[in-house]
């Protein structure tokens, strides 16, 4: 399977000799020299593993990394896939895997290990995406970044509004009494009034609608509400 791959180093020979191995396997590769010119193809393009190798400065990779680790850049998922080069000590190693590594090579690591590990950070990231994602027609949820999508476009949550959708989510069609919404959201031990979880609901509810997702949120009378009206139709097309 071809993936889309950054290699991010400062050092111009195994740019292009890694670069010109992964294209003849049929990959589509990016290249960059510097952390603002990672940073700018991250943020344009799908990429599915970096990588990082030195940059300009000793420390610019494992201080990129941690700050794509801590979500300071908004267009970079935290979560995204990253292998290391550098040198071969496990002092080394060990920096590169406190900053956010998810595999550290060698540099004098072969081509043939190189593009067997990054197959399989590939995969497992894919897999780790699966998993992840709710999907529900038009939203999208991604239960690792905490955030959730609708057609495209980013819906404003507080952590509680975050949290009821997701328990909703679980299970779209299943109506969901306050008694459900309180155990999962609040904990059971949470000493809540129906009054707070119809207010959390109900700015959900408008949170949805301002998205343009209207009728989301059922509301099942006398019971509780669900993701997708249990009662509504729905075809396959």
């Amino acid at each position: 399977m071809p993936y889309t791959l950054l290699i991010a180093s400062a050092d111009e020979a195994q740019r292009t000799f890694t670069a010109a191995q992964l294209d003849a396997d049929g990959h589509t590769v990016y290249a960059s020299d510097s952390p603002s010119s990672t940073v700018a193809k991250l943020s344009a393009h799908a990429i599915d593993v970096i990588l990082l190798g030195g940059l300009q400065h000793r420390a610019d990779s494992p201080t990129l990394l941690r700050a794509i680790r801590a979500g300071e850049h908004r267009r970079i998922h935290p979560g995204q896939p990253v292998v290391t080069i550098g040198a071969a000590d496990e002092l080394s190693a060990l920096r590169a895997y406190e900053a956010g590594s998810d595999h550290h090579l060698a540099d004098d690591a072969s081509y043939m290990l190189l593009r067997a590990v990054l197959l399989t950070v590939a995969r497992r990231a894919l897999q780790d995406v699966a998993q992840r994602d709710i999907q529900i027609g038009d939203l999208h949820i991604d239960t690792a970044a905490k955030t959730a999508i609708y057609h495209g476009e980013p819906i404003r949550l507080s952590r509680r509004e975050y949290d009821v959708l997701l328990t909703m989510a679980s299970e779209p069609a299943k109506v969901f009494s306050r008694a459900d919404l309180a155990r999962a959201v609040w904990g059971s031990s949470a000493p809540l009034s129906g009054r707070t979880i119809d207010s959390h609901v109900s700015r959900l509810r408008h949170r949805l609608t301002d998205a343009g997702a209207t009728g989301l949120v059922a509301n099942s009378w006398g019971r509780g509400w669900a993701l997708l009206d249990p009662m509504r139709p729905r075809h396959e097309d």
